[in-house]
């Protein structure tokens, strides 16, 4: 069973492209999350209240067709069978009852307080349920030792960046990372994205980004002020028709 909304795309959502980037078909996953959460509870805010939240360990996005401003699309998500400290949601976006996008996502509930990690199925969580969707996000992710990564720049990370928690918004990572690609983004779209998330990234530090590409793909590395890992990343794009 899939929480499911109607959007209307908006226009500013639109790349140099004219077509919906990456960071944008997140959001709107995102906020199809947010809102099933609401409804079958306990919604984000009530689950801080408990002194618990969520936090993105990766996800794995697929787009099979881009997005135009004010096309009129469905938004879903739902969770997926979860064990241990890991809780698994999916996504999906229609335009005109065809499959535009999907995602699957891998979620961490983290204590607040104590910053441990807590059983998913200790709390019995009400969300509507229905099959995973089969897209590959291994539970390990490595760069290949053949790929060889280049400092593309570094990054500030500002209040246009951040979310409540004063860190990078996860649905902030995908166009920033494009920012940084060797190419660039003009004529391309990105058709899969992987990020594996290993530390936040907060309001006011400075983050490094690595690049490279192999065999048509496009890895990505970021550090830390402290020279740990942020995330990692891969990316394989296509020409926009």
């Amino acid at each position: 069973m899939k929480w499911t909304g109607d959007y209307r795309v908006n226009a500013n959502d639109v790349d140099q492209n004219n077509i919906v980037s990456a960071s944008n078909i997140l959001r709107y996953m995102q906020d199809a999350a947010t809102s099933a959460m609401e409804e079958d509870g306990p919604s984000y805010d009530a689950l801080m209240e408990q002194g618990l939240s969520f936090i993105l360990s990766r996800i794995r996005l697929s787009s099979y067709a881009p997005l135009h401003a004010h096309d009129r699309i469905q938004a879903q998500s739902w969770a997926c069978e979860s064990r241990g400290v890991q809780f698994n949601r999916c996504y999906r976006i229609l335009r005109d009852g065809v499959i535009v996008a999907e995602g699957v996502s891998v979620w961490a509930l983290v204590g607040l307080n104590d910053r441990k990690l807590h059983r998913v199925s200790e709390h019995n969580f009400p969300y509507r349920q229905d099959d995973l969707i089969e897209l590959d996000l291994p539970a390990r992710f490595r760069i290949p030792d053949d790929v060889g990564l280049n400092l593309m720049g570094e990054r500030t990370v500002e209040y246009a960046d951040i979310d409540r928690n004063g860190h990078m918004n996860n649905t902030r990572y995908p166009d920033v990372l494009c920012s940084f690609l060797p190419g660039g983004m003009q004529g391309s779209r990105v058709i899969s994205m992987g990020i594996y998330f290993a530390g936040e990234a907060a309001l006011g530090e400075t983050i490094k980004f690595y690049a490279g590409q192999s065999d048509g793909v496009c890895y990505l590395r970021t550090l830390r002020e402290n020279g740990t890992i942020n995330a990692e990343a891969e990316l394989i794009l296509e020409p926009v028709e």
